[in-house]
């Protein structure tokens, strides 16, 4: 039976991966895809959203919404790793779909309290949705399996350390999801940067399909400081963590948001000295990683 996930995104190039190993995958049942700003304005990324689900052939997911703006702060508008057009300067054909009419928030509540079996939520862009959902539905979070976070970077300097940028766009709902009791699951970037796609393999899938051949036109776009030559693939990762945790080992943490005050936002921290609080991904079995994801894209258009 496939595992209900519900995605939260804020589609930008890594997140459209996702969504694609995601709804083509044949462990997982993504009942509802939710839309968050992140990359760009949450206006932005649901159109994205919606024109990367009609060129994959999947139009029956329903789509809703999110929040506009992190909880307590404005958007930083300062870092775009994925073009100004969080895919790329690529040109969807004529965009047919439409979002639902409810919001993210009571959608995600509804579809997670109507499950006949416990939901994983796949958090893949900043905390705000999650937070919030949280926040106005505390008892939500006996009815989901567990939060799938894609963030943080187990290898990190701590007095200069990365700042991830779901966590840093809105570290207060980051710190209030860490600490609503809900089961909690990081899978951190490191993941993305060891199981890159090379350039022989990003050529690979520019000529296995057309969304192959979409795929690496949006790719030229995209940058990550850990990947000089490559692609990262961070959310990728945290959705087949969730379809195949045996591709990973785990490991019990102590796991809280380390707030900055020079930079005046968060981080993840990862604590090896006080008792451990959650689950987090740390290696990750590249080769079956990357076998999946090419079995995965020739069953796509």
């Amino acid at each position: 039976m496939k595992k209900p996930v519900i995605l939260d995104v804020d589609t930008g190039i890594d997140d459209a991966v996702a969504i694609a190993l995601a709804t083509y995958s044949n462990k997982l049942n993504v009942k509802l895809i939710t839309t968050i700003c992140g990359n760009l304005s949450v206006n932005e990324v649901t159109k994205n959203t919606l024109n990367f689900l009609q060129a994959i052939g999947k139009t029956k997911i329903p789509v809703a919404m999110g929040e506009s703006k992190p909880l307590e702060r404005e958007k930083d508008n300062s870092i775009q790793a994925h073009g100004k057009k969080g895919l790329g300067k690529y040109k969807f054909p004529k965009l047919e779909l439409k979002t639902i009419k409810e919001d993210a928030v009571e959608k995600m509540y509804k579809t997670i309290m109507k499950s006949k079996e416990r939901v994983v939520v796949i958090a893949l862009g900043p905390l705000t949705n999650i937070g919030k959902l949280l926040l106005t539905h505390p008892e939500v979070k006996y009815n989901i399996d567990y939060i799938l976070i894609s963030g943080g970077l187990l290898h990190d300097s701590k007095r200069n350390p990365y700042l991830g940028f779901n966590v840093m766009q809105d570290p207060e709902a980051a710190k209030y999801v860490l600490q609503s009791g809900a089961n909690i699951i990081i899978c951190p970037s490191d993941h993305g940067h060891t199981a890159f796609l090379t350039p022989d393999e990003v050529e690979q899938i520019r000529t296995t399909n057309k969304t192959g051949e979409m795929l690496e036109y949006i790719f030229r776009s995209y940058k990550d400081r850990h990947v000089k030559v490559g692609i990262a693939t961070h959310d990728p990762c945290a959705v087949v963590y969730v379809a195949h945790p045996e591709f990973f080992e785990k490991e019990m943490m102590y796991v809280h948001i380390r707030f900055l005050e020079k930079q005046q936002t968060g981080v993840i921290d990862f604590d090896p000295i006080k008792a451990p609080n959650m689950l987090v991904a740390t290696t990750i079995k590249v080769k079956k990683f990357k076998k999946l994801f090419f079995e995965t894209l020739k069953k796509m258009p």
